[in-house]
């Protein structure tokens, strides 16, 4: 071949590579190709398969592809987040997770998943206040009274543990107020509300929607809400830091969070699609009724709320001395 016929052929080779490069490009760089699945750690029913259907559908009409969710409960959340962690990186497998997310690092020593390493965090999607609550017979009527209860008999109040957000919120109201309880574990909030309304334990912190109903019919008594601000459901109830523990803020969160690596530009569709729909009035409302406060952030800031959150949880998990075995 000599040099003309060479470099003529050379010519064309790259037009052929570069006429097909945007192609190439477009071809990986679609995005949702196929139904997307959001992945949640509890049964359904509770607040967070709730949050995934609610976002679900909204996101779905948004992406153009079918958003179908998939429960898989237990050891709180950390199967789901397993299962996510080692999930192709695509965008097409997104975990829906709570503030257990940050938790079981420490909780669960011996788990396999890091909170921050096997993620490509998307955004929060918002705050839940829980309620503290006691059973109608205890004699407090606000979280001094509470306080000063369970100082003057230290290990003489149970409270019910349900999950491991509600465990060591209490835990924490426990360490930050120089107070003894003792925890009464239950498989979920099913058999953990009854035993606050029977009075076979008399303190528990747990989601206002759960709780709100037997509030309201005088089965359980309100002291406070756990977050830093009061809660639209019930305005009138105030914040533990107002009543008692100032700097006490335990709320639980949810989030979005995609496996590691997942491509930035499939991480900045879903946080965009994901503002877009929580503008929604009728997301909003249905959000709300399940006492979340709607809250975003970028991706990197949801990072570092991670990495902070897993921090303060487990300073606690260290002090209350808890450990779980997968």
């Amino acid at each position: 071949m000599n040099k003309k016929s060479w470099l003529l052929s050379l010519a064309t080779g790259l037009m052929g590579v570069l006429l097909t490069l945007p192609f190439n490009v477009a071809a990986q760089t679609k995005y949702p190709t196929k139904p997307i699945t959001f992945v949640v750690g509890f049964s359904p029913g509770g607040p967070t398969d709730v949050i995934a259907r609610v976002l679900g559908r909204a996101m779905s009409e948004s992406l153009g592809q079918p958003i179908v969710v998939e429960n898989r409960a237990g050891a709180d959340s950390l199967i789901a987040t397993t299962h996510v962690a080692q999930a192709e990186p695509d965008g097409h497998t997104i975990l829906i997770a709570s503030g257990s997310h940050s938790i079981n690092a420490s909780l669960y020593p011996n788990g396999k998943v890091d909170p921050v390493r096997d993620f490509a965090p998307i955004s929060l999607i918002g705050d839940a206040a829980n309620f503290l609550v006691v059973h109608p017979s205890v004699p407090a009527k606000d979280v001094e009274d509470l306080i000063a209860l369970a100082k003057k008999n230290p290990g003489k109040l149970n409270y019910a543990s349900s999950a491991s957000t509600t465990f060591l919120q209490t835990e924490l109201f426990k360490s930050m107020a120089g107070v003894d309880m003792v925890s009464i574990p239950y498989k979920g909030s099913g058999p953990a509300v009854p035993a606050l309304l029977t009075n076979e334990v008399q303190v528990s912190i747990s989601s206002i929607v759960t709780l709100l109903q037997h509030v309201k019919a005088g089965t359980a008594r309100a002291l406070a809400v756990t977050s830093a601000k009061r809660s639209s459901l019930v305005p009138e109830i105030p914040t533990v830091t107002e009543k008692g523990l100032p700097g006490y803020v335990a709320s639980t969160w949810y989030g979005m969070l995609a496996p590691a690596k997942t491509p930035p530009s499939v991480v900045q569709l879903l946080n965009n699609t994901l503002q877009k729909v929580l503008l929604d009035p009728a997301v909003k409302t249905q959000l709300l009724a399940q006492g979340l406060e709607p809250v975003t952030n970028t991706p990197q800031d949801f990072s570092r709320f991670i990495k902070e959150d897993q921090m303060k949880w487990a300073k606690v998990v260290k002090d209350s001395g808890a450990k779980v075995s997968p």
